[in-house]
């Protein structure tokens, strides 16, 4: 199914690094749920601007292993930068639309990881499991943000805090599963 005669993939440390931030944005959140919508905003597009970033610079290595599919993640680490920029440069309309636009991240990000997620069987089957399981998990958790708005501006704290612990397991997951190659 792959070719074994590419070069290593090696510890993944952007990723790594990515998920131990994922993570301690989930713990700020815990630890402060009263954050203003503003921090979220700001919180928000930090994140989906390095997600994005990471996505991007993980490109090349990704199209190695998957082809055409690397364009998915691709396209929607470009969309991680685009959502950061409207977080960045128009914080009231971020605001208003906090609840949407977290929403679309959390299941472009989703469906993203889950086009590509075939690259991680070459690292073994508890990997390539875990991580659609929480992929997975992080879509219909962005689902339920999109169908009930108003639930979500109620609870993005923990629902945000939520996604963070996951997609920081995650990244951190795959960081380990490709040093296994």
């Amino acid at each position: 199914m792959f070719d074994m005669n590419r070069s290593r993939w090696g510890f993944d440390w952007s990723e790594f690094i990515l998920g131990i931030l994922f993570l301690v944005a989930a713990l700020g959140l815990f630890r402060s749920p009263k954050i203003g919508l503003t921090g979220l905003a700001i919180i928000f597009a930090f994140m989906a601007l390095l997600s994005g970033l990471t996505t991007i610079a993980g490109y090349k290595k990704l199209h190695d292993v998957t082809g055409l599919r690397a364009n998915f993640a691709l396209a929607f680490g470009i969309l991680d930068i685009l959502i950061a920029l409207v977080f960045f440069f128009d914080m009231d309309s971020a605001i208003v639309s906090l609840g949407y636009l977290f929403a679309l991240w959390f299941i472009f990000d989703s469906v993203e990881r889950l086009v590509v997620a075939s690259h991680l069987r070459r690292f073994g089957g508890g990997f390539y499991w875990l991580s659609i399981v929480l992929d997975v998990v992080t879509l219909v958790v962005g689902i339920m943000l999109f169908v009930h708005p108003v639930v979500a501006a109620l609870s993005l704290n923990a629902l945000l805090a939520f996604f963070f612990v996951i997609f920081g397991v995650n990244a951190i997951w795959i960081a380990f599963a490709r040093s296994r190659a």
